[in-house]
């Protein structure tokens, strides 16, 4: 892989661009739908290689050579000469098959089309394309520097090719790639949300906070089912419930309360006090509707 292209601009594709530039030492160009998003993108990856040099982990020489591989385009043409595109656009099916049908028009029949989804079937999004054998799930977790897997998920078409290409950049990136069916959330979010649903549960049937948050403790996880709903984002816990419930509606639900919280724009249960003693949000605490059977 000599180029490698990021379709998407927000956090999780700058936080992928910068790893893709520190690993590999190639040039990477991000897009988006507009050019405010692009300069946010690449401005995000700048900064945090000035944060790098502020803390002596890279040379001046190092740091200069990270920003100038880093750029934006709003032009498709920009990604003729990749050999890896990844997509990390918004988790909607048809977007995202849009994205790819777009793109495919601009790049060459061998690079690899690889998608950051945590939950979406990969042979669906590769189904209109040309090329589907070149399609591969490339699933990071956020934060993308920090977390050291990487689910490599073969679709119905996957070739080899495509296969060990994304291995062969999964090792470059220094992480864990575990190879993946193509099934609904594929291993670590059908875990996730199988607990974060039972939590949830406990909740909606009227078990107290500070209870049902503790509840898994004793397991050794390193941050409590609701602190990691607040990292991972709320909206994305519901979107990949809603896919477990409708893959097996019978061992994943959909929490009512959770919706409701989505829907007010709520992004954590707890707070913290300026001496750091932690409380449940009062207006999180009035809009959960809980039941008599904690």
């Amino acid at each position: 892989v000599t180029k490698v292209g990021i379709i998407g601009a927000g956090l999780m594709a700058s936080q992928m661009a910068l790893l893709f530039a520190r690993r590999l030492h190639v040039p990477v160009v991000l897009t988006d739908i507009d050019q405010a998003r692009v300069d946010k993108g690449v401005g995000y990856v700048h900064g945090e290689v000035d944060k790098l040099l502020a803390k002596k982990r890279i040379s001046p020489d190092e740091a200069n050579r990270l920003r100038a591989l880093v750029s934006g385009s709003l032009d498709k043409t920009a990604f003729g000469d990749a050999d890896f595109v990844i997509e990390a656009v918004f988790e909607e099916l048809t977007v995202k098959q849009k994205v790819f049908a777009d793109i495919e028009e601009y790049v060459s029949d061998e690079c690899v089309l690889a998608t950051n989804t945590s939950s979406l079937s990969i042979t669906d999004m590769a189904s209109q394309l040309k090329h589907p054998e070149r399609v591969v799930g490339f699933h990071f977790f956020n934060p993308v520097a920090v977390m050291p897997l990487l689910e490599i998920v073969r679709a119905g078409k996957t070739d080899d090719a495509t296969l060990a290409t994304a291995f062969a950049v999964g090792k470059a990136l220094k992480k864990s790639s575990v190879l993946v069916s193509d099934a609904p959330a594929f291993v670590v979010n059908r875990l996730l949300t199988r607990f974060l649903g039972e939590i949830t549960a406990a909740l909606d049937e009227g078990t107290p906070f500070e209870v049902a948050d503790h509840a898994l403790d004793p397991l050794g996880l390193p941050m409590t089912p609701m602190i990691l709903l607040q990292l991972v984002g709320p909206a994305v816990g519901l979107h990949v419930a809603e896919v477990m419930h409708n893959a097996f509606p019978d061992r994943f639900g959909v929490s009512e309360n959770m919706k409701r919280f989505v829907a007010a724009g709520k992004t954590a249960v707890w707070q913290w006090d300026a001496q750091g003693n932690q409380t449940l949000d009062p207006e999180v605490a009035a809009l959960w509707q809980a039941g008599s059977s904690p």
